[in-house]
């Protein structure tokens, strides 16, 4: 009763740091202290790495006993520096985890479950957001030289207005390739010279040209991507993407510990790309190419399946289509990890319909920021838009140049407000995958007598879970330890018919295969079978 006082207690204290903004650096190490201090049992808090930028990149893992010996997910927040909601998915998460481990239903699912939860995997990045001058960030410190001019950071953005964020600047031109929204004159769109349409803008991110080089705000403190610097089509020597995978520290220690972590059977990222809303439908041209580019079809089905379950716990619609961009974490965790990936990025803005009593028509040109200004008027959201604003520009002296546009971050992130419900849905979902998992069972065993000291030992191997053991790439890996089935038989007796250890790549979700043995002897043995990705099971037999 003590400690689950301590818990509450604990959890009441940092929920006060943080309830009514996303947490900074900070506040999620405090977070992340008390849930150690308050579940000693069921916690291990870790440092992976320091980030070049000095921040650790921590990772928790909750369980019971031996945790590395039970089938694990990882969940995975920060993969990009503007998505503030997936720390904050990731990190509460475990925190409506632990807080509901006092009832049966999360006992038993820590009993057979691990979680390895890394909340913020972007530190440096994400800090950005509460620093002096806010602007959607999206790699670490590393000095970098993106425009490849031999100087490192010297053109990044510059705060020209003065309001402490950068947003845009647009610049009057007859050769610019942007007009007015037609139904909202504050957003602009691409012009499309198809239909006739010309453009009257030139639009760029607020800032100056720095270097002189002709370019604007192209060699900032960009610094890498976390999510451009995965080994699947990595896109070497593009901006942010590093020039060779896995060149961070951040996203070394997280795949160092991931390919030892064997038990490993999911992982579930937070971020832009999406594959549980909308799944990732089976290509088989793609699927057949001799470098894999498309899910093999069972995978496919899997991913159909589980996208199923997570449109029907969340409730979300209208989710956007993305297209992984190369050197990402959710291609990374199917093609090269050879384990089920699914990434969300939790939440989107949702589609505002027109409002007739106000007088409202429905959009002509669809755009994401005149939808997210309907929105946000609609639900009375303020404050996320700064007014465009003419500015005299060096750069551009002869030329009417104004900064305004949607402020860093809202198109992401949505009200703090709504955090909670987010949170608590994506709990759900994680905890009901879990609930998916392989689960190898013994049935049906028989012993038949049948002399000169001979005894035949029947049984079946049955997968009760959702998912395989492991998905159908898996059989492609050999870094993966696949399915043993193995008997322990002493000096005294001898394996006559049937093989001492069986491999099997899969089991399939409610699949079976049977094994027979003779052997010859007497007194008792065991048979062993299992795998880390769907747990072991040991049965005793008498001869």
């Amino acid at each position: 009763m003590r400690q689950i006082l301590l818990a509450s207690l604990l959890l009441w204290l940092v929920s006060g740091v943080q309830a009514q903004e996303y947490s900074s650096y900070a506040d999620q190490l405090s977070r992340l202290q008390a849930l150690s201090k308050a579940w000693p049992s069921l916690v291990k808090l870790q440092s992976i790495t320091k980030t070049n930028g000095g921040k650790d990149c921590w990772l928790l893992t909750i369980g019971t006993g031996k945790t590395e010996s039970k089938p694990a997910i990882a969940v995975i927040g920060g993969t990009e520096g503007n998505h503030l909601l997936g720390v904050e998915m990731a990190l509460g998460f475990a925190e409506n985890l632990l807080k509901g481990s006092g009832t049966d239903s999360i006992k038993n699912l820590l009993a057979r479950t691990t979680y390895y939860v890394f909340p913020n995997m972007s530190p440096d990045a994400t800090e950005q957001y509460f620093a002096k001058l806010r602007y959607e960030r999206y790699g670490n410190a590393t000095d970098t030289d993106d425009d490849r001019d031999g100087k490192l950071n010297e053109d990044g953005v510059d705060d020209l207005d003065g309001n402490g964020k950068i947003t845009l600047m647009r610049i009057a031109s007859p050769i610019g390739d942007y007009r007015t929204h037609p139904d909202d004159a504050r957003i602009l769109v691409k012009a499309d010279a198809a239909k006739g349409e010309k453009g009257k803008y030139r639009l760029l991110t607020e800032g100056f040209d720095n270097d002189k080089d002709g370019y604007l705000n192209e060699d900032g403190e960009g610094g890498i991507a976390l999510n451009k610097n995965f080994t699947y089509k990595h896109n070497t020597f593009a901006a942010g993407s590093g020039d060779y995978p896995a060149s961070e520290k951040e996203t070394r220690a997280m795949l160092d510990f991931l390919f030892d972590a064997f038990n490993v059977y999911a992982v579930v990222s937070f971020g832009s790309n999406n594959n549980l809303s909308t799944p990732i439908a089976y290509n088989p041209l793609l699927a057949r190419e001799r470098i894999l580019a498309g899910y093999l079809e069972p995978d496919a089905r899997v991913n159909g399946m589980v996208s199923e379950l997570y449109n029907k716990v969340t409730g979300l619609k209208d989710a956007p289509r993305t297209n992984p961009g190369g050197g990402d974490l959710l291609s990374w965790g199917y093609f090269h990890y050879t384990r089920y990936s699914f990434s969300t990025p939790g939440w989107w803005v949702p589609k505002a319909k027109a409002d007739t009593a106000k007088k409202e028509k429905p959009f002509t040109v669809e755009d994401p920021a005149a939808n997210y200004l309907r929105w946000a008027q609609q639900q009375g959201i303020t404050n996320t838009f700064t007014e465009w604003k003419t500015i005299q520009h060096p750069d551009y002296p002869d030329q009417q140049v104004e900064v305004g546009g949607l402020d860093p971050f809202v198109l992401v992130n949505p009200p703090y407000k709504l955090v909670g419900g987010i949170v608590k849905k994506h709990t759900d979902f994680l905890v009901k995958l879990a609930g998916q998992q392989a689960e190898i069972d013994v049935v049906n065993l028989k012993t038949e007598k049948l002399g000169n000291g001979l005894t035949r030992i029947r049984l079946d191997l049955i997968n009760r879970g959702g998912l395989a053991t492991h998905p159908k790439l898996a059989e492609r890996s050999y870094f993966l330890k696949k399915l043993k089935v193995a008997v322990n038989n002493t000096g005294n007796q001898q394996i006559v018919g049937g093989k001492k250890i069986t491999l099997l790549n899969s089991l399939e979700a409610a699949g079976s295969q049977s094994f027979s043995w003779l052997i010859k002897g007497n007194g008792k043995l065991t048979i062993d079978v299992g795998c880390p990705t769907a747990g072991t099971k040991q049965v005793e037999v008498t001869l």
